[in-house]
């Protein structure tokens, strides 16, 4: 596979926070915290970020009124590119991990509070349900990491002072930052020393390397949902078969929406006779609370493994992508977080 047919994403550069937090007062989250993570994101940036409508001098609500400048937009609703196209939001929600959902999409088994249930009609993977509310109490710790891509990645430390200065009201809990790394593993801020400012996160960059790999485990960690015209993919063979041209669609995607650089020509995905060779799949089914719109909202996606087998070396650039950039839809509510296992 000729190497300038990914020499692309080292042109794709993010910035990240991992943040631990503690709750201060306790309240319902739900059974997927991702989304009251980011909606109590948006809930704190947007005053403090929005332009408001053209002379009014205040927050606009829930439409903007100058989307081609408003900051709170460009990094948080920002959906159709100038050409008309999608554009992926900069912002990626990586989402706090249930550790029992984390170890059934390794290939662990469902124990309560999850439960599988028959495959949907005309589909033949098992479902999953968890109806359980999780509650945070006083002193409990989550764990959350926000990633932004491309030159509005700068805001990652002003998002991690806003947090620490003013906390994350998450589905009723406030909870404060205990502190923050970066992507190394830097710590960039410390709750002990609030004379210390907080730091620039480390700018990281994709690589473009091939890597060497004949069999690799995709673990999808939570919920990723591929769309098909009006709906999602369920059947492995399917997911299996494409894979490595979503990822890579994405990426080319990113690199034309959000790193400032002239659009890529067309490029064909990768052909690279890959094959599944095992899987194991749940179709999620999980209700979600937006607080925003003050009621709960349905969505799915797949969760667990498949297993790629073939000449996967030239894919591994794609697949090293989703991982930074997860896959599928809603990566700014942390869904599409993935895994990738180099097996053989």
């Amino acid at each position: 596979m000729d190497p300038t047919h990914y020499d692309f994403l080292s042109h794709i550069s993010w910035r990240e926070a991992w943040l631990s937090l503690e709750t201060v007062s306790g309240g319902d989250v739900g059974a997927y915290p991702g989304s009251a993570v980011r909606g109590a994101l948006g809930h704190l940036l947007r005053p403090l970020l929005c332009t408001g409508e053209p002379g009014a001098g205040e927050s606009c609500g829930h439409e903007c009124g100058r989307p081609d400048s408003c900051e709170y937009f460009a990094l948080f609703e920002q959906s159709r590119a100038a050409s008309g196209g999608n554009a992926p939001k900069p912002l990626i929600l990586t989402s706090p991990m249930n550790e029992d959902l984390d170890a059934i999409a390794l290939g662990g088994p469902v124990n309560l509070p999850f439960r599988t249930g028959p495959p949907a009609p005309g589909e033949a993977i098992p479902t999953l349900r968890n109806e359980y509310t999780l509650r945070l109490e006083p002193g409990a710790l989550l764990q959350a990491g926000v990633r932004v891509v491309g030159a509005l990645s700068v805001a990652v430390a002003g998002v991690v002072e806003a947090i620490a200065r003013h906390g994350l009201h998450v589905g009723g809990a406030l909870l404060r930052l205990n502190s923050a790394t970066d992507g190394t593993g830097r710590v960039i801020y410390d709750r002990r020393f609030p004379a210390i400012p907080v730091q620039s996160p480390a700018l990281n960059r994709l690589s473009c390397e091939p890597e060497a790999a004949r069999r690799i485990r995709i673990v999808f960690q939570t919920p990723s949902i591929l769309k098909l015209g009006t709906g999602g993919v369920f059947d492995p063979p399917e997911l299996a078969a494409r894979f490595i041209g979503h990822s890579m669609a994405r990426a080319v995607q990113v690199h034309n929406s959000l790193t400032g650089r002239p659009r890529l020509p067309w490029l064909e995905a990768p052909r690279l006779g890959e094959r599944l060779a095992g899987h194991r799949l749940f179709h999620y089914e999980l209700s979600r609370r937006s607080y925003r719109q003050d009621k709960w909202l349905q969505f799915d996606g797949v969760v667990g493994y498949i297993d790629l087998a073939g000449e996967l070396d030239g894919a591994m650039p794609f697949a090293r992508a989703a991982e930074i950039l997860h896959f599928g839809q809603k990566a700014a509510f942390g869904l599409g977080r993935i895994r990738v296992l180099v097996l053989e």
